[in-house]
Protein backbone atom coordinates (compact mmCIF):
# COMPACT_ATOMS: atom_id res chain seq x y z
CA UNK A 1 0.00 0.00 0.00
CA UNK A 2 2.88 2.41 0.90
CA UNK A 3 4.79 1.69 -2.20
CA UNK A 4 1.50 2.27 -4.10
CA UNK A 5 1.18 5.89 -2.57
CA UNK A 6 4.89 6.43 -3.12
CA UNK A 7 4.15 5.64 -7.51
CA UNK A 8 1.21 7.95 -7.57
CA UNK A 9 3.18 10.48 -5.33
CA UNK A 10 6.13 10.68 -8.14
CA UNK A 11 3.58 10.18 -10.82
CA UNK A 12 1.95 13.36 -9.52
CA UNK A 13 5.03 15.53 -8.98
CA UNK A 14 6.42 14.49 -12.55
CA UNK A 15 3.72 15.41 -14.06
CA UNK A 16 2.97 18.91 -12.26
CA UNK A 17 7.15 19.41 -13.11
CA UNK A 18 6.26 18.67 -16.92
CA UNK A 19 3.34 20.99 -16.86
CA UNK A 20 5.19 23.94 -15.26
CA UNK A 21 7.89 23.40 -17.39
CA UNK A 22 5.59 23.93 -20.69
CA UNK A 23 4.47 26.66 -19.26
CA UNK A 24 7.47 28.44 -18.28
CA UNK A 25 8.29 27.57 -22.00
CA UNK A 26 5.10 29.28 -23.40
CA UNK A 27 5.46 32.08 -21.31
CA UNK A 28 9.08 32.77 -23.21
CA UNK A 29 8.55 32.12 -26.27
CA UNK A 30 4.83 32.91 -27.19
CA UNK A 31 4.79 35.38 -29.16
CA UNK A 32 1.78 38.05 -29.20
CA UNK A 33 0.84 39.01 -32.44
CA UNK A 34 -1.82 42.09 -30.99
CA UNK A 35 1.19 43.15 -28.52
CA UNK A 36 3.37 43.67 -31.35
CA UNK A 37 1.05 45.20 -33.82
CA UNK A 38 0.47 47.99 -30.86
CA UNK A 39 4.24 48.91 -30.81
CA UNK A 40 5.25 48.80 -34.71
CA UNK A 41 3.21 51.03 -37.15
CA UNK A 42 3.99 50.15 -40.67
CA UNK A 43 2.55 50.97 -44.20
CA UNK A 44 3.45 51.22 -47.42
CA UNK A 45 1.71 53.45 -49.88
CA UNK A 46 1.74 53.75 -53.92
CA UNK A 47 0.89 57.17 -54.71
CA UNK A 48 0.30 57.01 -58.81
CA UNK A 49 0.61 60.55 -59.65
CA UNK A 50 4.45 60.50 -58.25
CA UNK A 51 5.19 57.46 -58.82
CA UNK A 52 6.89 56.13 -55.89
CA UNK A 53 6.16 54.38 -52.77
CA UNK A 54 6.07 55.70 -49.24
CA UNK A 55 7.23 53.31 -46.45
CA UNK A 56 6.67 54.44 -42.82
CA UNK A 57 8.23 52.72 -39.67
CA UNK A 58 7.45 53.50 -36.13
CA UNK A 59 8.46 52.01 -33.44
CA UNK A 60 6.02 53.23 -30.48
CA UNK A 61 8.21 51.65 -28.06
CA UNK A 62 11.84 53.37 -29.25
CA UNK A 63 13.46 50.29 -28.66
CA UNK A 64 14.45 49.31 -31.67
CA UNK A 65 18.17 49.58 -32.59
CA UNK A 66 18.55 48.61 -36.24
CA UNK A 67 15.83 48.03 -39.33
CA UNK A 68 16.49 46.63 -42.38
CA UNK A 69 13.85 47.38 -45.13
CA UNK A 70 13.21 45.41 -48.54
CA UNK A 71 11.11 45.52 -51.64
CA UNK A 72 11.36 41.81 -52.98
CA UNK A 73 10.12 41.61 -56.77
CA UNK A 74 11.99 44.64 -58.38
CA UNK A 75 14.31 44.23 -60.96
CA UNK A 76 16.79 44.86 -58.45
CA UNK A 77 15.59 44.29 -54.73
CA UNK A 78 15.47 47.62 -52.99
CA UNK A 79 17.60 46.98 -49.61
CA UNK A 80 18.17 50.23 -47.00
CA UNK A 81 19.33 49.61 -43.15
CA UNK A 82 17.88 52.50 -40.62
CA UNK A 83 19.25 52.77 -37.13
CA UNK A 84 16.79 55.37 -36.18
CA UNK A 85 13.20 53.73 -34.85
CA UNK A 86 11.39 55.25 -37.07
CA UNK A 87 11.44 57.04 -40.36
CA UNK A 88 9.70 57.30 -43.78
CA UNK A 89 11.41 56.23 -46.84
CA UNK A 90 10.43 57.21 -50.31
CA UNK A 91 11.16 54.53 -53.43
CA UNK A 92 10.43 55.32 -57.19
CA UNK A 93 8.44 52.51 -58.84
CA UNK A 94 7.06 53.68 -62.58
CA UNK A 95 3.88 51.80 -61.94
CA UNK A 96 2.08 48.90 -60.49
CA UNK A 97 3.89 45.61 -61.19
CA UNK A 98 2.26 43.30 -63.50
CA UNK A 99 1.23 40.30 -61.25
CA UNK A 100 0.19 43.22 -58.69
CA UNK A 101 1.42 44.61 -55.58
CA UNK A 102 1.82 41.07 -53.71
CA UNK A 103 4.85 40.21 -56.16
CA UNK A 104 6.42 42.65 -54.63
CA UNK A 105 6.35 42.80 -50.35
CA UNK A 106 8.03 44.98 -48.50
CA UNK A 107 9.75 43.13 -45.36
CA UNK A 108 11.16 44.84 -42.49
CA UNK A 109 13.96 42.96 -40.63
CA UNK A 110 13.95 44.68 -36.87
CA UNK A 111 16.51 43.83 -33.87
CA UNK A 112 14.11 45.12 -30.62
CA UNK A 113 15.79 45.43 -27.22
CA UNK A 114 12.78 43.62 -25.55
CA UNK A 115 11.38 41.11 -28.38
CA UNK A 116 14.79 40.30 -30.40
CA UNK A 117 14.54 39.63 -33.91
CA UNK A 118 11.08 40.43 -35.53
CA UNK A 119 10.33 40.10 -38.85
CA UNK A 120 7.40 42.15 -40.42
CA UNK A 121 5.85 41.95 -44.42
CA UNK A 122 3.46 43.71 -46.08
CA UNK A 123 1.82 44.26 -49.10
CA UNK A 124 2.31 48.10 -50.74
CA UNK A 125 -1.37 49.54 -51.24
CA UNK A 126 -2.58 52.29 -53.86
CA UNK A 127 -2.84 55.83 -52.04
CA UNK A 128 -6.87 55.47 -51.89
CA UNK A 129 -6.86 51.46 -50.52
CA UNK A 130 -6.88 50.61 -47.25
CA UNK A 131 -3.68 49.29 -45.93
CA UNK A 132 -3.34 45.07 -46.36
CA UNK A 133 -2.85 42.59 -43.41
CA UNK A 134 0.59 43.08 -41.89
CA UNK A 135 2.57 39.39 -40.85
CA UNK A 136 4.92 39.68 -38.01
CA UNK A 137 7.31 36.69 -37.03
CA UNK A 138 10.25 36.25 -34.62
CA UNK A 139 13.09 35.50 -36.03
Amino acid sequence: MLRKNKKIFVTIIIAFTIIFTISIFEQIYYFDQKSIANIFEVDAVYYEDKKYVEITFDDKSQKSSSITLEILGMPKSYHKIFTKPSFIDRVNIDSIPQYGWKSMPVTFVVDHEDFGMIGIKMEIHPQNDPKKNVIFSRL
